[in-house]
């Protein structure tokens, strides 16, 4: 049912998109990216690099695939984007790499101003795109799409449209959710990021402050989380089968409520596809209502 969802929602942003690409644009191209920071283009960005894989998704999703002229190596979705020639990872950057792609346009997130200041340095137009909450995604399609000079609205309106229907909003007594992002240090998703939006749209909400904050074995205790989502199948089993030292007093731990989330990239990437992400979590979240 998943695999068919997925199939139905891609289907439906790249039918917009073709309903939306007809009236391209030609004209130069002025905007304030999400770093507050004036774009221009003389003309629609033909030769694109992405350096985020949510990035790619975007390009992809407008029906622009074929612009893109580099990408990293882990712009993975869809299958096509392998067809991308790689120029390297954003962390460290392989610049000399990214230059001699010839992009008209670079694609980045809001994570490091210094890559951005020397890329500009070279020459190269950047634009920071950077989702902060899952509404910021269909911006995120509106801000591509004016950059690539195509009509990105229908497809942000399917992604809005999808995305109502799925959504969840969670009251004040909504469970807690511990979405682990590491745990040799133990990380998760606060509720001020990304990842915190999505699981308070799904029906639940992060105990934990910040977007991305550390915490000790203590700290999630004191939490309490009635659900735990990691990101495989090896690390949800390791869990419920031998809980790390303190887990056992955790709901979650106590009730197996240890899952694994089917595609982490359904969660950490702010990109078309986490409307599946979304989906996922409020199915999990409604069986432990209906179980109650």
């Amino acid at each position: 049912m998943r695999t068919l969802a997925l199939i139905v929602l891609t289907g439906l942003l790249l039918g917009a998109c073709s309903r939306g690409e007809r009236h391209p644009t030609t004209a130069a191209i002025e905007l304030t990216d999400d770093a507050g920071r004036v774009v221009r283009l003389a003309g629609p960005a033909r030769r694109v690099v992405s350096l985020a894989p949510s990035h790619t998704e975007l390009v992809f999703a407008l029906g622009a695939g074929e612009r893109l002229v580099g990408r990293t190596p882990a712009c993975d979705f869809p299958t096509e984007a392998a067809e991308v020639p790689p120029v390297g990872n954003l962390f460290p950057p392989a610049y000399e790499r990214i230059v001699g792609a010839g992009p008209d346009l670079v694609l980045m997130t809001d994570g490091s101003v210094d890559v951005r200041h020397r890329l500009e340095k070279q020459g190269l137009v950047v634009a920071v795109v950077h989702p902060r909450t899952l509404a910021d995604v269909a911006g995120a399609m509106r801000t591509v799409g004016t950059l690539l000079g195509v009509e990105a609205e229908p497809v942000a309106v399917a992604f809005e449209a999808a995305l109502a229907k799925v959504s969840r909003p969670a009251g004040a007594g909504a469970p807690k959710v511990f979405y682990e992002i590491g745990f040799d240090p133990l990380y998760g998703a606060g509720r001020e990021g990304f990842v915190g939006d999505l699981i308070k749209r799904a029906g639940g909400q992060s105990p934990l402050p910040g977007e991305w904050p550390a915490l000790s074995t203590e700290q999630l205790v004191a939490a309490d989380p009635a659900l735990i989502v990691v990101g495989n199948a090896a690390r949800a089993e390791a869990i419920r089968a031998q809980p790390p030292a303190g887990w056992t007093a955790i709901a979650a731990v106590k009730a197996g409520r240890v899952v694994a989330v089917p595609d982490p990239d359904l969660f950490v990437r702010p990109g078309p596809r986490v409307v599946e992400g979304l989906r996922w979590l409020a199915a999990e979240l409604g069986s432990m209502s209906d179980s109650k």
